[in-house]
């Protein structure tokens, strides 16, 4: 799984980019996960019944007539926002092919700055890109017609970390090598042939296989 940021200065036109960028490797093929970090609190008040139930340490699944929202705390602590994006991406979208994070300027993952008109690129870690959504693309910055050629670096990135099998351990993935991933990914899609199953992957390419940890 591959993280890019999307980061730049309030109303420089990162949520456009955004969208922009998933609809372009989307159509690529890629499965693709968002999260946008925020000042903001984003759980439901202590005293609310969804509220209660997330400070108590399990996650909440509010079911609306258009959808669902996951609340879960941070296990920092309640308000902190130094929590791994590894291991957010992990937890909510474990296969994805490429995760674009919305802010995060400060973050060290590969990043696109989106700048306002006339302004200097920042030290921020992790750039390797910048975005003008104001003028055309000069060889230096990503103009507006240059959407595409800027997916096409990101999905370049996406295929560069992209790998036979990855392990989680809880949310966390587990480091391994490329022959080690292909090894698991080898002997487990050799078993699961071995038995009676319906054809094929699933409609993203992938086949999951759960271990539940033993209680003793």
């Amino acid at each position: 799984m591959k993280i890019v940021a999307v980061s730049g200065y309030k109303d420089s036109g990162k949520t456009i980019l955004c969208r922009e960028l998933i609809r372009a490797l989307s159509a690529r093929g890629f499965s693709v996960g968002y999260i946008k970090r925020t000042g903001e609190n984003v759980l439901s008040p202590a005293d609310t019944d969804s509220g209660s139930v997330t400070a108590a340490g399990t996650p909440s699944v509010l079911w609306g007539g258009d959808g669902f929202r996951m609340e879960i705390e941070s296990p920092d602590s309640p308000n902190s926002l130094q929590t791994d994006p590894y291991e957010a991406a992990g937890r909510f979208f474990p296969t994805a092919g490429v995760v674009i994070l919305e802010g995060g300027k400060d973050l060290i993952l590969p990043k696109i700055w989106v700048a306002r008109p006339d302004e200097d690129t920042p030290e921020a870690p992790g750039i390797f890109a910048v975005y003008d959504r104001h003028r055309e693309g000069d060889g230096r910055r990503y103009g507006a017609n240059d959407l595409d050629r800027l997916a096409s670096v990101v999905a370049d990135k996406a295929e560069l970390s992209s790998r036979s099998a990855r392990v989680y351990i809880g949310d966390n993935e587990l480091p391994m090598k490329d022959f080690v991933a292909d090894f698991v990914a080898g002997g487990l899609l050799g078993m699961i042939g071995a038995l009676k199953t319906p054809d094929g992957t699933g409609e993203d390419g992938c086949v999951r296989v759960y271990v539940k940890k033993s209680r003793r």
